[in-house]
């Protein structure tokens, strides 16, 4: 095991790529540690700098406190899996666990033992003398995984390595890569594009974006105080709904602003967050979203938007309401399972303490949700 260091990273592809910006974080001894961003976020050009795959532009990386920077995949004791998991077709799940142990010169009874031992806590062990041509998908990546593991790595790196896989098998795998990660200890190192991934396996995460590190922090953290408008939107079961607004002006003691599709209900308590022009970004996520139709009154002093329903979806005990306010898409869970018709006239509404504001030039967070609604919980229970 091993506890990690990255120290001002950078990695240039050629003198037109800057793929990975002075990027900084730690990773604990036996923390299973996640990172998470879209397509070209640079997320996989870290993890492969980690393995001793890539080599550092610019920077330093410590392994429990000493350079490998100049070390090699062998000498960093690093394990991969990939999410194609290259086992050789024609050997068995016991040929393909034992061959980095072969390749080492272990003893045959060495072998025999640690192979059995991991096959066992993998659940393959009925597999152990079927060929991996002869596998499902979901076993092979158990063997793959497997594979990586017999050796003891000091870290465990995996690339994406259940995103092949449907949905049932992708979540009983997320589950059991979990639990053996506990049980082992191994300081492990996971990339992914998909948040669900991110929030349920991992101890901690670092979200990138263009080669640079916008947050690290516990899912929990990153989910309910988000550090700019692209965490809010990217971290999460469901988007956040940003709303960007102007010319917020006051009359007859409520607040107004105008948004694209035209005006809107603002809460006095946000006046004083709008830039001098006026200009405000408003987030809210969709648990804290009411629908109201014709006829329903909004909270008083809430953030109020009128649009017509695009979709309306069941997804048993509540309906995603997808709603169209001008260009802007707007989504709600609505408890009470209530039709809607297409294009039906709507008004959507959230409490001001529910809402989070951003500063509209930088898009950093001003001010975060107070009301319990945006819970990462009860984003979870709506899986």
């Amino acid at each position: 095991m091993a506890s990690i260091e990255l120290r001002n990273v950078n990695k240039w592809y050629g003198q037109a790529v800057h793929a990975v910006k002075d990027v900084s974080f730690t990773i604990e001894d036996g923390e299973f540690f996640g990172l998470l961003g879209p397509s070209g976020s640079g997320k996989t050009s870290v993890l492969r700098m980690l393995a001793g795959l890539e080599t550092i532009t610019e920077g330093d990386m410590l392994f429990d406190g000493l350079s490998v920077a100049d070390k090699t995949p062998q000498q960093r004791n690093i394990a991969m899996v990939f999410e194609q998991n290259a086992l050789y077709p024609h050997m068995t799940a016991r040929q393909n666990i034992a061959y980095p142990l072969k390749i080492r010169g272990k003893s045959k009874h060495e072998i025999d033992e640690m192979v059995g031992d991991v096959a066992r806590m993998l659940h393959i062990d009925h597999l152990i003398d079927r060929r991996a041509s002869q596998m499902s998908g979901g076993q092979q990546q158990r063997v793959a995984i497997a594979r990586a593991l017999v050796r003891r790595p000091n870290l465990l790196c995996l690339d994406e390595p259940i995103a092949h896989l449907d949905t049932l098998l992708r979540a009983r795998l997320r589950g059991e890569l979990k639990r053996l990660q506990r049980s082992l200890g191994t300081t492990s190192v996971i990339v992914t594009h998909d948040p669900i991934e991110a929030m349920t396996m991992t101890d901690r995460l670092a979200v990138m974006r263009d080669g640079v590190l916008q947050q690290i922090g516990a899912a929990d953290e990153i989910h309910n105080r988000p550090i700019n408008a692209f965490v809010s939107q990217f971290f999460g079961l469901h988007s956040m709904n940003l709303f960007r607004l102007s010319q917020l002006r006051e009359e007859t003691g409520r607040h107004y602003a105008k948004l694209e599709s035209g005006e809107v209900g603002v809460p006095s308590a946000l006046k004083d967050m709008a830039s001098k022009s006026g200009s405000l970004i408003l987030g809210c996520r969709p648990h804290a979203v009411e629908v109201l139709k014709a006829g329903e009154e909004a909270p008083a002093d809430s953030f109020t938007v009128t649009g017509k329903v695009y979709v309306a979806e069941p997804l048993g005990d509540e309906m995603l309401v997808t709603i169209q306010v001008g260009d802007l898409i707007v989504q709600a869970f609505d408890g009470r399972k209530r039709d809607y018709a297409i294009d039906e006239e709507v008004t959507v509404a959230a409490r001001s303490e529910m809402l989070y504001a951003f500063n509209p030039e930088t898009e950093d967070t001003i001010r975060f949700s107070e009301g319990g609604g945006s819970s990462l919980k009860s984003e979870m229970l709506a899986v």
